[in-house]
């Protein structure tokens, strides 16, 4: 019959065109393994939110000469409190001070930090006897950050049911009746670290975007190079005695070119569309710079899968499966889980760091969201281009000696 013929003939090419066909098969499981353990939570439907506490609370003494300390039970109640019907915390509690707390929300190692003030006992018993001193309990953390926000909705639903709770026991212990209508002596607020005051999840995400725009630049330029190779050109140039860094020099200048355009043209439509761009026009040619610095890289990628397709649409192929997985693993779109492998001068070095564009996103979301300067973004900076560099060198022999020598 025809269509036996048909799927046979079909079949084969298929398992001719092996490259093709592990595209095909690795680029869906690599998206689910990504995906998976971004947010799937290793089979778990529910993951504690890392938290810090800062407990400032000096306590009370209560008529029968008993010492209370409230900031200690509710910081017991926020490690104890658990999913419904669930054995599994909501949070992660890491007791440290502010200083300590900042480092912690900045690297992003915690999702937000509560501050209870020195009067959190004081002002809640004095509010369970009728008086009306209130206390404000601060969340302090990214207010663009989708894990302070989630955090940040629990812990207000937590502390809204802990202040009912609590003033209807304090209150039958101090007077053996309860108010019906007591003032609520907790308040919260939402304190931003510095530079973030005004932020939206657009302004972390704006960055990566612009990273993501970077490293597409790894595909055409593979498929750009692939070109030459099969319609004759690179042959052609040979004629004239080029050597390859000529060739593989030349075509880095107009693409980190390209790179740093871009880093301009989509920084300009993400401020119209809303992006809180800090830092003004010194961030402005920082982030230029590290864009360069990225279309380095990306060209490097290039040069790299080029060296191993066979034509046009293998390196388009080859290229997507390679840039847009990346640039998940970098962080471009949300936040991956922190797998730290080392630690240098302070630093912490995590399994993604090992990937130039993670350094440059770094770099861009310091100096375009942050606002912040050169010092800000140098161990970033000084990573990326070490990086970059390697990168490009192992480029350069690899299409060297796959494409350029193979054709002498």
């Amino acid at each position: 019959m025809k269509f036996t013929s048909i799927a046979s003939k079909g079949a084969k090419e298929l398992l001719r065109d092996r490259r093709g066909l592990v595209m095909i098969l690795v680029f869906p499981l690599f998206f689910m393994l990504v995906f998976g353990f971004a947010f799937g939570g290793m089979g778990q439907s529910n993951q504690p939110h890392d938290i810090a506490v800062i407990n400032q609370d000096q306590g009370a003494t209560l008529p029968n000469g008993e010492t209370l300390n409230l900031g200690n039970n509710f910081t017991q109640v926020l490690k104890d409190v658990k999913y419904q019907d669930s054995d599994v915390n909501i949070f992660q509690v890491n007791e440290t001070d502010i200083n300590q707390a900042d480092s912690l929300l900045k690297q992003r190692t915690v999702d937000a930090a509560v501050i209870m003030p020195e009067n959190f006992t004081e002002s809640i018993l004095s509010s369970a006897s009728g008086g009306t001193s209130t206390t404000t309990v601060t969340i302090r953390g990214d207010t663009g950050y989708i894990g302070f926000g989630v955090s940040q909705g629990i812990l207000v639903g937590i502390l809204g049911q802990y202040q009912d709770d609590l003033l209807v026991g304090i209150q039958s212990q101090l007077t053996g009746t309860t108010v019906q209508k007591t003032p609520q002596p907790i308040e919260s607020q939402v304190e931003s670290i510095p530079g973030t005051e005004t932020f939206t999840n657009f302004d972390f995400l704006a960055p990566g975007m612009i990273v993501f725009a970077i490293l597409l630049l790894a595909t055409t330029v593979a498929a750009g190079l692939t070109r030459e190779v099969e319609k004759g050109t690179l042959a052609r140039l040979k004629l004239s005695n080029m050597r390859s860094f000529d060739y593989l020099f030349g075509n880095l200048i107009p693409w980190s070119a390209i790179a740093a355009a871009q880093v301009l043209i989509l920084l300009i439509v993400a401020v119209i569309i809303g992006f809180h761009w800090q830092g003004g026009l010194n961030s402005l040619f920082l982030a230029i710079v590290v864009g360069l610095i990225g279309g380095i890289a990306s060209v490097s990628l290039g040069m790299i899968i080029a060296s191993f397709v066979r034509n046009e649409r293998q390196a388009a192929n080859l290229g997507t499966i390679i840039t847009v997985p990346t640039s998940f693993l970098v962080g471009a779109f949300f936040q991956l889980p922190q797998v730290v492998i080392a630690n240098f001068g302070g630093q912490s070095f995590q399994i993604y760091d090992i990937l130039p564009w993670t350094h440059v996103l770094n770099a861009l979301r310091t100096t375009l969201t942050f606002g912040g300067g050169w010092n800000d973004i140098a161990y970033q900076v000084g990573w990326a281009v070490i990086l970059t560099i390697i990168l490009f060198l192992i480029g350069v022999v690899l299409f060297s000696r796959n494409r350029l020598r193979a054709e002498n």
